[in-house]
Formats: C-alpha cells, structure tokens, sequence
C-alpha cells in the first residue's frame, strides 16, 4: 500500500507509462499510446492537495510548502484543472532549486493545454519552462528547447538557440532535426511537428533509436519521455 508522505493518506502506486510505439514531437512528447496518459504522469493526493510523479517520496520541506506556501495554496484553488498537477509538481521543484524538474513540468502542462485546445494557456507554459530552462552542453534539450521557443510564436529566441546549436559539430540526426527547426522558424510555423518528419527512418523504431542524454542534467527527463526508466 503506498501513502502520501505528507499526510499519510492512501494513493495511488507510481504510473509507469507504456513505451510509445509511435514518432514523438520534435519537444520530444512522446508518441502513442505513452501520449495518452500524459494526466497520470504526476497524482494529486486527495488528502491534502500534494501533487509529484511519487507522493511517497516526498521530503519534509515538500510538506511545509504544501501545508504553508500561499503560492502553493492559489494554485490549488484557481489553477485550469487539467493542467493543476503539472503546476503544483513544478512549484515544488522550484522551491527545491530542481530546475530541471520544474521547467519539464510547465512543459507537461503545456502538453496538458494542448489537449485541452487552450492555446494562450499553452504559449504561457512553454514561456515559463523557457524562462528557466537550465544551461546544458548536451544536445537534446536544447534542441527541446528550439521547440519550445517556436511553439510558443518567440521565433527570435528560437533562432537564436539554433544558430548556437549550429555552431556545434553534430551528429547526423541532430543536424536533419535542427535544418528542419531552422526551416520551421523562417516560415514562422508555430504548430506540432514530429520528429519523423525531420529524421530519415532508420529499420526500426526511428522515433524511440534517437539516442538521449545520459548525463546528470537532465537524464531523468528524457528517459522517461521515451519509457526508458
């Protein structure tokens, strides 16, 4: 039986979601059936009001900003429903300085908006996880974060990431995804685009052999966008 950390009431086991079988987004969503479960990526405890990937592991300084933040407690309350666990998991890793946890929640929350066709609130999302997306030398996510970039309409700063990247020697399906990005942003197209469109597909499963970081930042993230962990 699993229990909330913080309050001790019953919840539910951690969701695992099922290996996509389809191409990804070019901001490395995953494809079906993985996409469909984006709302059980992260629980809310119906106790008090906790959210995370794993409410069992949450720390003592988790608690006191469940039971204490006013942030915490306006979000809870005014929050859009289908995007308030992504919201409440985000702040959380704010307050722990886990930025690389916080910028791939509000980029779940905006996922979240586009399920829900609530466009402004998807720009918002992808500005906000921008806003603090961290420093990294690895390729993927700031590849990731072209994606973000163009899909929230801020094609100056998009370019500008790219060009960056450009500047980088890259390995071949990187550089056929950040030509494709580039092409993209001249255009001015802010809409979903997979990454199948930008890669050459090899003999099997072309959307989930694109290798991903294994570094320290990040790490977590992209394995689990691809059902890896």
């Amino acid at each position: 039986m699993s229990l909330c950390a913080v309050c001790g009431a019953v919840v539910r086991p951690v969701f695992k979601a099922p290996a996509p079988e389809l191409a990804p987004d070019l901001d490395f969503r995953p494809g079906e059936p993985a996409r469909s479960t984006l709302r059980r990526w992260v629980a809310e405890c119906s106790g008090c009001g906790s959210a995370a990937p794993d409410l069992t592991a949450l720390s003592a300084e988790d608690a006191e900003v469940v039971r204490s933040d006013p942030e915490y407690a306006a979000l809870r309350a005014q929050a859009p429903a289908f995007a308030r666990t992504f919201l409440l998991w985000a702040l959380l890793c704010q307050r722990r300085e886990d930025f690389w946890g916080a910028a791939e929640a509000l980029l779940q929350a905006a996922w979240a908006a586009d399920d829900a066709e609530e466009t402004e609130w998807a720009v918002t999302w992808r500005r906000q996880a921008a806003a603090i997306w961290p420093p990294s030398t690895e390729i993927q996510p700031r590849l990731c974060l072209v994606d973000i970039h163009r899909r929230a309409g801020d094609f100056r700063d998009a370019a500008a990431v790219a060009e960056a990247l450009a500047q980088l020697r890259l390995d071949e399906n990187s550089a056929a995804i950040l030509a494709f990005q580039r092409r993209l942003i001249r255009e001015g197209e802010a809409g979903r685009q997979l990454m199948s469109s930008a890669l050459r597909p090899p003999a099997s499963r072309p959307h989930v052999s694109y290798s991903q970081p294994r570094s320290a930042s990040g790490a977590g993230f992209w394995r689990r966008l691809f059902g890896l962990d």
